[in-house]
């Protein structure tokens, strides 16, 4: 499992683009992506787990109403952070699956 402050969220605003890579990125992998934050940030590196679990939701948030990602896209990529995932109610701690 993967934590907020060893971990870059990227995402391309509009789109079900949304991934997590590992930080620093020195394979470079996240190019693709127009934003980051998560640990790309010192300050966010620095905060206990409950800050952590707290800007994790707080991106999130940012990420579906501010820039108008795919909420189902943002809820899939985060689940992968022990910190989001602490979050959530257990019936939401599973990845969402859309019928075709």
């Amino acid at each position: 499992m993967r934590s907020v402050k060893d971990t870059m969220l990227c995402w391309n605003p509009g789109t079900d683009q949304v991934k997590l890579f590992s930080w620093p990125d020195n394979g470079n992998l996240s190019r693709d992506y127009e934003y980051s934050g998560l640990a790309a940030y010192l300050r966010i590196q620095e905060l206990d787990f409950e800050g952590r679990k707290a800007i994790a939701f707080i991106e999130a948030v940012h990420l579906i109403v501010r820039d108008k990602c795919d909420p189902v896209a943002v809820h899939n990529a985060m689940l992968e952070l022990e910190e989001y995932r602490a979050g959530c109610a257990e019936d939401m701690q599973h990845r969402i699956v859309r019928e075709a």
